[in-house]
């Protein structure tokens, strides 16, 4: 197939739908197949999770010097999967609305719509690639080489390898972060506790219990709250002493933080988020829920050593298998 890029480069569209972890992981692989497949990366979050007037917002919150501007990718170009050819405008969640509107949760229809990261040999001059969290392991055959910078390297320690040193946050964030811990003089000790409770399905009991673990520990520790909720976060505020929390707009009961018509600045919002996420990784504790990729990345990036850490859905025999079954589908 003869290229119809002048330059002869050929470029990689990373997609991305949900939450900031799932993007995050998402963008992580494109990043790391772009190297391996000698492409040009583009991370496209125009999807309006995280963007308040349509633009690509990625580069507001980080700092990745090998990810390229969309407004590079050449037109009339040879696309794969061919689905997108005259539509790379267009959000992943767009295209599955419009194709396949009862498959937003299907396992499989990233196939469709993403090409196969264990190939690094397409012809197209542009591929697209989506997934709904990372495709890590199935990059490792690729990135194990004497060679490589990740050898010897588990998922996680690539995971955290590419945040530290290819994908740093924005200095916009970065400074929101430095801000809130001077202006509350970040404690000596810290538990970072973050409750996911969107969908109102937490077991709130599992977090009081570890809770309770840690402060018999450390009786004069305090309290950083990472959660999505207001009525939790009152809550917390209420029962216990030294809890300290970020601020920021709350959704209503039951609705989400990202992709929410009635949040006032979506751009801010994903930005809160980060704040969050890397303000956890640097407490002196961490309880977490491990089905969620915000808290997953947190204790990733962290130096929190095992014994200071509680998952709580460790025993979750269904958010495990969950899990599995998403790293194992191809």
């Amino acid at each position: 197939m003869d290229s119809q890029d002048p330059t002869g480069n050929k470029y990689l569209l990373v997609k991305a739908k949900g939450g900031m972890g799932n993007r995050m992981l998402c963008a992580i692989t494109g990043i790391l197949y772009g190297q391996l497949s000698g492409r040009k990366t583009i991370v496209d979050w125009r999807d309006g999770s995280y963007s308040n007037d349509g633009s690509n917002t990625f580069s507001r919150f980080f700092n990745a010097p090998q990810v390229f501007p969309e407004n590079i990718l050449p037109k009339n170009a040879f696309i794969c999967p061919d689905i997108w050819t005259g539509q790379l405008h267009k959000s992943m969640s767009a295209m599955i609305g419009e194709y396949d509107p009862n498959k937003h949760s299907s396992i499989w229809i990233h196939r469709k719509y993403s090409i196969d990261v264990r190939r690094l040999d397409y012809d197209e001059d542009i591929v697209v690639f989506w997934y709904y969290t990372g495709r890590i392991r199935v990059l490792k055959t690729h990135l194990q080489n004497a060679d490589s910078s990740f050898a010897n390297l588990d998922t996680g320690g690539i995971i955290r390898k590419v945040l530290l040193e290819q994908m740093k946050l924005s200095d916009e964030v970065r400074k929101r972060i430095d801000n809130f811990k001077s202006a509350t003089g970040w404690p000596e000790k810290v538990i970072g506790l973050h409750i996911r409770n969107t969908d109102m399905k937490t077991n709130l009991a599992h977090y009081e219990r570890a809770l309770q673990r840690l402060l018999q520990r450390e009786p004069t520790a305090h309290i950083f709250l990472a959660t999505d909720n207001q009525s939790i976060s009152r809550e917390y505020h209420q029962r216990y002493k030294n809890v300290f929390s970020t601020p920021k707009w709350f959704p209503d009961e039951l609705s989400t933080m990202h992709q929410n018509s009635a949040c006032p600045d979506k751009v801010l919002n994903g930005m809160e988020a980060l704040t969050d996420m890397y303000l956890l990784a640097e407490c002196d504790y961490l309880i977490y829920p491990c089905g969620s990729t915000f808290s997953c990345i947190s204790r990733l990036l962290s130096n929190i050593p095992s014994e200071n850490v509680i998952d709580t859905e460790c025993f979750n025999l269904k958010v495990r298998l969950k899990r599995l079954i998403r790293e194992l589908v191809v």
